[in-house]
């Protein structure tokens, strides 16, 4: 099974692939000064849905970053409908070898992509050597509610083990030199319209396209994932976005 045409389908009806409700996005970038003349990384694009928010509203630069060929096309072509390609470059490039000159941008953003080893301690670090003084760090990240149970975390594979408590999230921030300037985190009914929503893409898809030899797999990966979250995950994952500032002077 291909997992970027899994994440593709399953993610096909969100606005964001992660569980915070677009209205809390919004309130995130109320509080960002950009400007016509700044640029913008958002690593982990997706279908682009930020970038072109970022767009629209400042009429900023954006390089958008995934290493996913279905989720950039959509990004192109909703690009296109909107008329902001020509402020955004899509990147094909896997997260973990993306580089960049230290200070380019005046937002630095990765809502939920993962890719970046290391957790949020290393996440905040790399995206802050990224950013211009007085610009801002945009990061999503898991955060465990309770102790996560063991069968929980043998399912997620490992690497969500990284993850720090909502309060450790924020101080991985203020570890990394950064001034945590707000922070939204996705309620119960948030994270069961994103899970449903999930599940529903896949169940959909496999009624339009049983002739694809994917779906066996992919219907097992998915209802393993739905009964997870019900069992574990419900009660123990919360997922947050936090705004960080870097400190220093502001450059244009």
């Amino acid at each position: 099974m291909n997992r970027q045409k899994f994440s593709a389908i399953a993610h096909r009806d969100h606005d964001y692939c992660n569980p915070v409700a677009a209205t809390k996005i919004e309130r995130l970038l109320d509080l960002l000064p950009l400007e016509a003349n700044s640029r913008v990384l958002d690593l982990g694009c997706g279908r682009g849905e930020l970038a072109l928010r970022i767009i629209e509203r400042f009429g900023a630069s954006v390089i958008a970053v995934d290493n996913s060929s279905p989720m950039l096309d959509a990004a192109r072509e909703r690009a296109e409908w909107t008329g902001a390609l020509g402020r955004l470059h899509l990147d094909d490039v896997d997260i973990a070898r993306y580089e960049a000159d230290p200070e380019t941008f005046h937002l630095t953003v990765m809502i939920g992509a993962g890719g970046i080893g290391g957790g949020m301690p290393a996440i905040c670090a790399k995206l802050k050597g990224w950013t211009r003084g007085s610009g801002y760090v945009l990061v999503g990240e898991g955060y465990w509610k309770q102790k996560p149970p063991p069968g929980y975390l043998a399912l997620l594979g490992g690497a969500e083990a990284q993850y720090l408590d909502h309060r450790g999230n924020v101080q991985a921030g203020i570890d990394a030199g950064l001034i945590p300037m707000h922070a939204v985190t996705a309620s119960v009914d948030e994270w069961d319209e994103y899970e449903w929503k999930f599940s529903r893409s896949i169940e959909a898809y496999a009624r339009e396209q049983p002739e694809d030899p994917d779906v066996p797999a992919m219907l097992e990966r998915s209802r393993k994932w739905r009964d997870a979250y019900l069992r574990w995950g419900r009660d123990t994952l919360g997922f947050g976005v936090y705004l960080f500032a870097r400190p220093g002077t502001r450059t244009r």
